[in-house]
């Protein structure tokens, strides 16, 4: 009986993961963006109209939002790259950043509106695949372009706590703290407190 109990425990996990094998991420990834499920989730400028409603239809956005489809597309298969695991997921992941990187390469206005948000998404991507140095430098752009932008400031001290290098981390936090005194910060600053006292 204990024997048949080991063998059951041995073989159970097996026959569970092969019942619930996950078709290949390429596959899952596949199909017109604009039937996914995730299609609600997406931004507004990824609304048909978006061109011609504001900002979308100011200097800092014209003729540069043509390049918003191939983004769009990205985001609706990204939460289908997290329901894999390894190198599936980062496989899956950086074959998303193509969404980014062509919109940045494409638009021509140095003062492109949502260049911020671009590179900080780009960056977030990066960092989920363990690219730090990539993450650290897309957040900086963001930076450079919009010195305000608190989603990148997030981004970047995330990525500097993942490191350990708690100096920068709290250089970044301080600046954000200067602009809005967000809890999300406080919590960072909780974390950093939490870290240089640990050492």
């Amino acid at each position: 009986m204990q024997l048949l109990v080991k063998i059951l425990l041995i073989i159970l996990p097996v026959i569970t993961t092969l019942s619930y094998a996950q078709v290949p991420w390429r596959e899952a990834t596949a199909g017109n963006w604009k039937e996914s499920p995730y299609k609600s989730s997406l931004p507004p400028f990824c609304a048909a109209n978006a061109k011609q409603r504001p900002p979308f239809n100011g200097p800092n956005y014209r003729n540069d939002m043509t390049w918003g489809n191939h983004l769009c597309g990205a985001l609706t298969k990204i939460p289908i790259c997290y329901k894999y695991s390894g190198n599936d997921r980062i496989e899956c992941l950086n074959d998303q950043t193509r969404g980014y990187t062509y919109w940045i390469s494409h638009s021509k206005n140095p003062n492109f509106g949502l260049l911020p948000y671009l590179h900080t998404g780009l960056g977030g991507l990066y960092f989920e695949m363990g690219k730090r140095l990539e993450a650290i430098n897309e957040y900086n752009i963001a930076l450079n372009k919009n010195p305000k932008y608190l989603k990148a400031y997030k981004g970047i001290i995330d990525v500097y706590i993942n490191i350990g290098d708690l100096t920068n981390a709290q250089n970044y936090l301080d600046k954000a703290l200067s602009i809005r005194k967000l809890k999300a910060f406080k919590r960072r600053q909780a974390e950093i407190n939490k870290l240089k006292n640990l050492k």
